[in-house]
């Protein structure tokens, strides 16, 4: 059986912290290990995850100075350290995992030697735990990711955090992520294009976890998706300079049609919406429920 490992990295989501935690631990097939790295909480945080010892590995972390992203990555690199099994979980403090996604997961890792990520969608809740729909991507889902990413001079295909499941493998050729770029791109979005240089992508089609639309959610800040081509052009040079460090391809910003679609939705709104429809082939319902879930 493939030996699995949760990482949950938490600052301050106290009020969400047990129903995390628990949905890592009450697994229809268990975690080898349960990993939470606190970053200095100043919430109840802490005495909560006491509650959990010692079922689960709890690292107190001390708060720095760091920025949130390059802090985030940190946490889940000392959590990364003490773990040991073959499929890696990663699990934001204020989400929750279902039932069954462990055994799902690895069982989908166990039909493909050589893949690095397993991913799915995310049943968005609020912060009281209603659910909100799916945001189930169908750009997300691509046959070949690595042909997709020179095809389409992309990087942008990927789930965030609590949706993600990389090979041990990947991980430490990996981690610890380098943030000397001053760019602050979180470790799902690093990690995520980095992972088709490195092996197979699954994507499975259903929900296995739910991704928690706070008012402290980073996700939802205002102005968060007000200028997309901003973390497009960023993406790409994150990209850029790991193939060059590595000697590998790189892709062009000006071969990117989405980053295009992103400028024309800056500038002129309603064009915009048209030319996503025929060039993504979305209908334009699907267009609306996707922006609207963005915006919120």
């Amino acid at each position: 059986m493939i030996t699995t490992s949760v990482l949950i990295n938490n600052y301050n989501n106290g009020a969400y912290l047990k129903a995390c935690v628990e949905s890592a631990l009450d697994q229809t097939q268990p975690a080898d290990e349960v990993i939470v790295y606190d970053d200095g909480s100043t919430d109840e945080s802490l005495a909560i995850l006491r509650t959990f010892l010692p079922r689960i590995i709890l690292i107190e972390g001390a708060r720095t100075n760091l920025p949130s992203r390059t802090a985030q990555a940190r946490a889940s690199y000392e959590a990364f350290r003490r773990s040991h099994g073959k499929l890696v979980f990663l699990l934001d403090g204020d989400d929750r995992f279902h039932r069954e996604k462990i055994e799902i997961y690895a069982r989908a890792f166990g039909t493909e030697p050589n893949a690095v990520l397993v991913q799915a969608p995310l049943r968005e809740i609020d912060g009281t735990g209603r659910p909100l729909g799916t945001n189930h991507n169908p750009m997300k889902h691509k046959d070949d990711y690595l042909a997709a990413t020179y095809q389409l001079h992309d990087v942008d295909f990927y789930y965030p955090t609590s949706a993600l499941a990389f090979s041990r493998r990947f991980l430490e050729a990996t981690l610890p992520l380098d943030y000397s770029d001053g760019i602050q791109l979180s470790i799902d979005t690093r990690l995520g294009m980095l992972a088709p240089l490195y092996g197979k992508i699954i994507s499975l089609e259903t929900d296995y976890s739910d991704w928690r639309r706070h008012s402290h959610s980073h996700s939802i800040q205002p102005g968060r998706y007000s200028v997309q081509l901003f973390p497009t052009l960023q993406r790409t040079r994150v990209f850029n300079r790991f193939c060059q460090k590595h000697n590998l391809r790189k892709i062009s910003l000006w071969r990117n049609r989405r980053f295009y679609l992103q400028l024309l939705r800056l500038l002129t709104p309603k064009l915009f919406y048209s030319l996503y429809y025929h060039w993504t082939r979305l209908s334009p319902a699907s267009i609306r429920q996707t922006e609207y879930r963005r915006a919120k």
